[in-house]
């Protein structure tokens, strides 16, 4: 019985690793990368520098497609501390950042769904529902990341 559920707990692991994998990301090979999905051709990504504490490091969310990225916040490689803000929820996190007038919010439930939504004046723009993504933002180590660079509320 035991064997059985480590082989068990081995297959999980697995199975949610090779999810990881399988969803593509914006960030670059020298980067970790913190969260992504992907919709479509479209790639949502969180990318940080592997240096990334409370006084050193860059976050930057960007939008795009694997052949040309088209958004990134913030443009250049800054610390996340006055740019990004990352929360638990009753049932999950967020991660969120204002830009030009408009707010992004990335909201992923313990379940793993995770939606982006943009709001301008507090009336939704768009909202964009990732059926692929890294589910990662919930994880322990990236709370962990999000708190020691100063960004957890």
């Amino acid at each position: 019985m035991r064997k059985t559920m480590f082989v068990a707990h081995l297959l999980l692991i697995s199975a949610s690793t090779a999810t990881y994998a399988d969803v593509a990301s914006l960030c670059e090979s020298k980067e970790r990368t913190v969260w992504s999905c992907q919709v479509g051709t479209k790639i949502y990504s969180v990318c940080a520098s592997q240096d990334l504490s409370g006084t050193t490091g860059y976050l930057q969310y960007r939008a795009g497609t694997a052949q040309k990225t088209d958004f990134r916040f913030p443009t250049v490689l800054l610390h996340p501390k006055d740019h990004f803000e990352f929360g638990l929820l009753a049932h999950g996190a967020r991660l969120s950042f204002s830009n030009g007038g408009y707010s992004y919010s990335i909201a992923e439930d313990l379940k793993g769904g995770t939606i982006i939504d943009v709001e301008k004046s507090n009336r939704s723009v768009s909202t964009i529902h990732c059926r692929d993504s890294t589910a990662t933002l919930t994880e322990t180590s990236t709370i962990d990341l999000f708190t020691s660079a100063g960004i957890a509320k």
